[in-house]
């Protein structure tokens, strides 16, 4: 064998989780943090890498093939009342399946709306609820469907503003004007002008702008925009 097959690095790993809601240890699928090169960052944060085959937005859901509970590294703990209903709700419908090997977007797809519906039974905050569902927003681009894209883009909204009403993302990574721009440039994409402009006209009058530049100078790049987009339509 050569010395550089030897110290080849692969794109990902495979290493061993236990379930959070039975206990049960399976093997799941990252890929490895220096891997991933970015080609382009869109305007509600999606990355298209350069390797598209190997994206970690993939690997992102984790899914006990036993029971059939889905999380995330993002995903609350979880309760024994929740253990309860996932159990009932889930574990008693499954069947056995893993999700540990190679996945395709469509079996990336499968896992997140698992996620989606695990969070949903078990009251996961909206803000990391918003986030599974944005990001099947991002998959179905990939695979340019642009009905499931829109649908998911406007699930994603409602739950976003669900997470903006309770500031349940305080103490997350997310903050209020970064929760603000994605519910005005995801309205921009689905054509809700109006919603929009509202939502990035509060970003620009919020009184931490200093702190968020960066924030505020892309609400304002797609606020004009969105009323260029307005008028066109």
């Amino acid at each position: 064998m050569e010395l550089s097959e030897i110290m080849t690095i692969t794109p990902t790993f495979s290493r061993t989780l236990k379930c959070p809601c039975c206990s049960n240890s399976f093997s799941t699928i990252n890929v490895r943090i220096s891997y991933p090169k970015t080609v382009e960052v869109s305007t509600d944060f999606c990355v298209t890498y350069q390797d598209e085959l190997n994206s970690p937005y993939l690997y992102y859901v984790n899914v006990c093939n036993l029971c059939g509970y889905a999380f995330t590294k993002n995903s609350s703990s979880i309760s024994s009342i929740s253990k309860a209903i996932i159990q009932k709700e889930v574990s008693e419908k499954w069947r056995p399946r893993s999700f540990g090997d190679i996945r395709s977007v469509e079996d990336a797809i499968t896992c997140y709306k698992l996620a989606i519906y695990c969070s949903i039974l078990k009251n996961e905050k909206y803000y990391i609820l918003a986030g599974l569902l944005l990001r099947v927003s991002w998959l179905y681009r990939k695979l340019n469907n642009q009905i499931e894209e829109e649908r998911f883009m406007l699930k994603t909204v409602e739950a976003y503003k669900k997470s903006y009403d309770i500031a349940d993302y305080v103490g997350s990574e997310m903050t209020e004007m970064r929760v603000l721009f994605l519910i005005g440039e995801l309205s921009r994409r689905c054509k809700l002008y109006e919603e929009a402009v509202s939502h990035f006209s509060k970003i620009v009058a919020h009184s931490n702008a200093q702190l968020e530049k960066g924030i505020v100078e892309k609400a304002r790049q797609q606020w004009q925009i969105t009323r260029e987009e307005a008028k066109a339509n």
